[in-house]
């Protein structure tokens, strides 16, 4: 198990026993390389404490200071530790104090009592399997299928999942039957084959008492000092720059410094000639991001990746992921990630912020405004075409879907004096953190540690989710500009031409080389009659958009992105899961 994840920390490795219990630890070593080796063991009022620990924190000061004034000595700078003692001294209350991306587990020799927890929006993994009053845990599930009872069986439920909400996922739930997740803001104990679930964060909805201008400052100095304190490492730091709002945000504070970093950016051979703007993708990259790289003096690198790589590595951005989900906007990511390891160990990227901010299309767009399901899905037409005609009336798609999202609403924070438009987008705005953005934090995860590259991503520090989300709707539309408020934080930090930039995407490919390789995998796949993704998948449905002779007008399977060559790709990266993982269907 320990081995299956040696990508995520190829730095050092190690391993702990003691009863029934076993902690193993992969780690990339960023802060006190030499000292931080894990698992980690302190003793406390009689009682040892033994720690796995995946993140980073970013108060690491103040969590010393507090340390300090209980009397506890340290012994390296590393996070770890500081984890690890503060937990022995204040137990779950700890978590509070944490300002970071974590996932960590401690055990206690004396009372083999076991604590799991996972930071407040999930930037970091925890997946676990509990049968028959025994535990397994991991950063990832491709650990878990390493342990010899835990199998990769996948029920209608898991069907309904990923044909009805994937990529984004429930939170807390896979497709497989036997693993879940420790949600996001939550903590378990496990003692004696007891297993119980607490949740110590969740959004508060608050009146918000300050002006415009006032808000604009406080974004300003929030998101200075989070960049600034998220600077900390003791290897070499880039960013990721895509010319948009949010990187060139991050990338704008952090050379505020006076630092000169690398910066990175992704395209594709082809688009240069084949590039037409949309609704969803207005404009090309390259401009905005010479825009920010010669003001800020960066050393800039654009990765141009070719369609045959893009598509060669669907196999490896499924086993990333341990299931389908983006197909090639996976893949890119890995990619591109894979490019900026070879250069620097920690990026920076402006992830999240059209979560928190509400940049997304559907936010603006008449036909997702007054939508009563999730909106960046709102047509399931495709999705309930794509699954196999026995298991229609079986799987309900549109009646799971459609609970799914009441329950998902029924949890938003909402307050009585939100006005209407308030309210509507609160809705939205928590829908997207939890749900849409989920997917693209594990997407980041999975995608960079899988190149051994750690991604750091301030936008979700909670302290500004927390402020941002209960910011009026006008007011976030400040100038009425999508995402207007943090236009105006940024205004002197950036050029006139970002500031005002209409948001685009991540890049995707639009080069027809690409969608002709995955035609020719589909087609292939086709001719396998009797091949086991059919028993799920419609495949005269797919034959019929392998031959869609108007594809321009078909809507985005899943959020701005995955059209209709990221359709073929997933339902081939779905064949590829059924053989790769050997899946077991149990229907």
């Amino acid at each position: 198990m320990n081995h299956s994840l040696a990508h995520r920390g190829a730095d050092d490795s190690g391993t702990y026993h003691h009863s029934k219990v076993y902690l193993g630890q992969q780690r990339l070593s960023i802060i006190d390389i030499n000292r931080g080796h894990q698992p980690m063991s302190y003793t406390h009022q009689g009682k040892t404490y033994t720690i796995v620990y995946n993140g980073e924190l970013y108060n690491a000061d103040e969590l010393r200071a507090r340390l300090k004034r209980y009397g506890v000595r340290l012994r390296t700078s590393c996070d770890t530790e500081l984890v690890l003692k503060l937990f022995a001294v204040e137990g779950p209350r700890a978590l509070h104090h944490l300002n970071g991306i974590f996932a960590f587990a401690v055990y206690e020799k004396t009372s083999q009592r076991l604590f799991l927890a996972r930071d407040p929006l999930g930037v970091k993994p925890l997946f676990y399997s509990w049968q028959n009053s025994a535990l397994a845990f991991a950063s990832e599930i491709k650990a878990l299928f390493n342990h010899p009872t835990i199998k990769p069986r996948v029920t209608a439920d898991g069907l309904r999942e990923l044909f009805g909400i994937v990529p984004a996922r429930t939170p807390g739930k896979t497709v497989y039957a036997d693993i879940q997740e420790i949600k996001p803001g939550a903590y378990t104990w496990w003692q004696d084959g007891v297993f119980t679930t607490k949740t110590y964060f969740k959004l508060q909805s608050r009146p918000h008492t300050q002006t415009a201008p006032q808000t604009v400052q406080t974004i300003k100095t929030m998101l200075s000092n989070i960049v600034q304190n998220q600077l900390v490492s003791d290897k070499t730091i880039g960013f990721m720059l895509s010319g948009g709002l949010d990187s060139s945000a991050v990338t704008a504070l952090a050379a505020r410094a006076g630092q000169s970093f690398q910066t990175f950016s992704v395209d594709y051979v082809g688009n240069d000639d084949n590039f037409k703007p949309t609704d969803f993708s207005p404009s090309r990259d390259n401009y905005y991001i010479d825009l920010v790289a010669k003001q800020y003096h960066t050393r800039h690198s654009y990765q141009v990746l070719n369609s045959a790589d893009l598509c060669a590595s669907l196999r490896e951005a499924l086993i990333a992921r341990d299931y389908p989900a983006m197909a090639d906007i996976d893949s890119s990511l890995l990619l591109f990630c894979r490019a900026i390891k070879k250069e620097i160990t920690v990026c920076f990227s402006g992830e999240f912020a059209d979560e928190i901010f509400c940049g997304y299309p559907w936010f603006y767009r008449a036909d997702t405004a007054n939508a009563t399901t999730f909106p960046w899905a709102i047509d399931l037409t495709m999705r309930e075409q794509t699954v196999a005609k026995h298991l229609r009336a079986r799987l309900k798609l549109a009646e799971f879907v459609n609970q799914t999202y009441a329950h998902a609403v029924a949890e938003v924070p909402l307050s009585p004096a939100d006005s209407p438009a308030d309210r509507q987008m609160k809705i939205y705005s928590y829908l997207t953190m939890r749900w849409f953005g989920l997917n693209l934090l594990e997407r980041a995860d999975r995608m960079a540690m899988r190149c051994g590259l750690e991604v750091r991503v301030p936008f979700t520090d909670i302290n500004l989710v927390q402020y941002v989300y209960n910011i009026p709707w006008t007011m976030k539309n400040y100038g009425g500009h999508e995402k207007g408020i943090l236009r105006a934080a940024m205004s002197d930090l950036l050029p006139t031409e970002i500031i005002n930039r209409k948001k685009c995407p991540y890049p995707k490919t639009v080069d027809p080389v690409y969608t002709a390789l995955i035609e020719d995998k589909v087609r292939a796949l086709i001719t396998e009659e009797k091949h086991p993704v059919w028993q799920i998948v419609e495949r005269d449905y797919v034959n019929q958009v392998l031959h869609e002779t108007n594809p321009a007008g078909t809507r985005p399977w899943f959020g701005q992105l995955m059209q209709r060559p990221q359709y073929l790709a997933f339902i081939y990266q779905i064949a590829l899961w059924l053989t790769e993982y050997h899946v077991i269907l149990d229907l």
